[in-house]
């Protein structure tokens, strides 16, 4: 049973906010606040509070929201209180009449353009889910990566999915195609469930990451004393069994799937790291690693295993072969293992984490390729000055590194290549010191002091009309020992400022321009006097 307090016959909403609450107070004072304060016009958004039976002054205190809103509220009192979360959210959700819908929780805030924000990014791109950038205590660097404004290989959809937290904008017309509910038989995760299956059925995933929509608020701390018990464990432990099903069933290719299922499983991971560091019973412990036992064994795939991380993939392995001694050290030094040396073997490079060839043989339970962090390496590489000297000469300086590699194990030199076709200069660099990145990008076990690298381009003495024309990028190659990556050259604001108004050539009837493109990369347009092709390309 439950009663109804709102306004009659409201019309249709661009966006419902919808807060389940149970005993917020006083939290809840500043997230209602915070939605009073957004800049949306109030006409485009609606708030539902859904109270779960509270006993602290939460139902009074929406209430008083209401009756100074500026935008339709309806607060809804359940008079007992749900068995489950989910029930509650999927009543708030019920009553939603928007285009989209946001869940908030009582500790959150949102940030004054939050909504307009989002919702605009919701119709520029069509899209199904906008994922917000969300700030606060707790958030774990996995985490943060979603909120990147160019998502990485894992893709859009995958990256939506390193913050598992339902405050992002919902098509409601998605969920309710796909039927996405919370799972009202789950006490705890059901907002795991609900992300990922609308994560994996959206055929758009926006992102705003250029501005903090939200700031979460702290959970409240469990009670001292109080340890997942192991039937706990195996319950924090399902919601992500259900998500990574929910994945393999919607997920319009297998290898997106992979993608999706690898953050899922990494997060999973790191769950059943938590419990197994904790200071549990054995039981408790032996049950986390059989949980990651499970789901290894159920929806692993070498597509995962080259996505999830090389930490989280070796507990994962370890788990599967029921090493539990060697779980529970890795799990304690997990916070540690980017200090981990880095062996560099002919045209391979391995992480020497704990139990690195601790056994030699064949029946190594840990064996090497379990370290092999090869195809993991990426090159990292970025302009840091550009300087003309004169109408026919430019000077470009920067730096090139391979992360997890000291730089004075590498070299470095710069690529000119043809974008699409056949065609690659390799220009002459001198090399540079760079202590700076050590101090900004070095983790404690390696140095980047040996990264930096400095080219004369001097176009008086270049014969540009030998190239064809086109666009051409500019890429930095770093080699190790038979191995070589390589990484497009950026080009931020900054250090490109003096390219902006591009520098042309009279070598004959060639001219040659170099910009930066949209994307913050450096590259070239080489063309002729009867050449049509001279613009920007991306």
């Amino acid at each position: 049973m439950h009663t109804e307090i709102g306004s009659c016959g409201r019309r249709p909403a661009d966006v419902s906010v919808l807060l389940p609450v149970r005993d917020a107070m006083p939290e809840l004072s500043r997230c209602l606040k915070s939605l009073g304060r957004q800049t949306l016009a109030p006409e485009r958004m609606e708030v539902i509070v859904m109270d779960d039976a509270s006993t602290d002054g939460t139902a009074e205190e929406a209430d008083a929201f209401a009756a100074g809103a500026r935008c339709p509220v309806v607060v809804v009192r359940r008079e007992a209180p749900a068995p489950t979360p989910g029930i509650a959210g999927n009543q708030a959700l019920d009553r939603a009449t928007g285009r989209y819908v946001l869940f908030v929780g009582s500790t959150d805030q949102l940030a004054d353009e939050a909504l307009e924000r989002m919702l605009a990014a919701a119709d520029r791109d069509s899209g199904d889910v906008v994922v917000g950038k969300v700030a606060g205590a707790g958030l774990r660097g996995f985490e943060k990566q979603a909120f990147k404004a160019k998502p990485g290989e894992e893709g859009p959809r995958a990256q939506a999915l390193r913050h598992l937290g339902v405050t992002k904008l919902f098509r409601r017309e998605l969920l309710t195609r796909h039927e996405i509910r919370f799972d009202a038989s789950l006490c705890s995760g059901e907002d795991i469930v609900f992300v990922a299956q609308a994560v994996s059925s959206a055929a758009q995933v926006s992102f705003v990451s250029d501005y903090v929509c939200c700031r979460l608020g702290q959970p409240r701390a469990l009670e001292d004393g109080v340890v997942p018990r192991a039937s706990d464990c195996a319950e924090r432990s399902l919601p992500f069994f259900r998500a990574a099903a929910a994945v393999t069933k919607r997920a319009g290719t297998p290898a997106e799937a992979d993608r999706m299922l690898s953050v899922l499983i990494g997060h999973h991971i790191e769950e059943m790291l938590a419990v197994v560091d904790a200071a549990a019973s054995f039981c408790e412990r032996q049950c986390a690693v059989l949980e990651m036992q499970r789901m290894r064994q159920a929806y692993w795939s070498n597509g995962v295993g080259r996505r999830v991380g090389l930490y989280p993939g070796l507990c994962s392995f370890a788990a599967d072969r029921g090493l539990f001694d060697e779980v529970s050290y890795l799990a304690v030094n997990r916070r540690f293992s980017h200090r981990a040396r880095t062996v560099v073997e002919g045209s391979r490079v391995y992480r020497a984490f704990p139990f690195f060839r601790a056994h030699r043989g064949p029946g190594n339970p840990l064996p090497d390729h379990v370290f092999d962090a090869t195809d993991r390496l990426r090159a990292r590489a970025e302009l840091l000055q550009a300087v003309l000297s004169g109408p026919k000469k430019a000077v470009l300086s920067g730096f090139g590194y391979v992360g997890s590699l000291d730089s004075s194990k590498c070299t470095v030199t710069l690529h000119l290549r043809r974008r699409g076709g056949e065609g690659a200069v390799v220009l002459p660099v001198d090399t540079t010191p760079t202590p700076f990145l050590t101090h900004e990008r070095g983790d404690g076990a390696h140095d980047y002091d040996d990264a930096g690298w400095r080219t004369v381009l001097d176009f008086e003495q270049t014969d540009w009309s030998r190239k064809k024309p086109g666009p051409w990028d500019f890429w930095v190659v770093v080699a190790a020992d038979g191995m070589a990556k390589e990484a497009r050259l950026k080009a931020p604001t900054g250090a490109g400022k003096a390219l902006d108004n591009g520098l042309f050539t009279g070598n004959g009837s060639t001219r040659v321009r170099i910009y930066r493109t949209p994307g913050g990369y450096l590259a070239c347009e080489i063309s002729t006097d009867t050449d049509p092709h001279d613009g920007e390309p991306r």
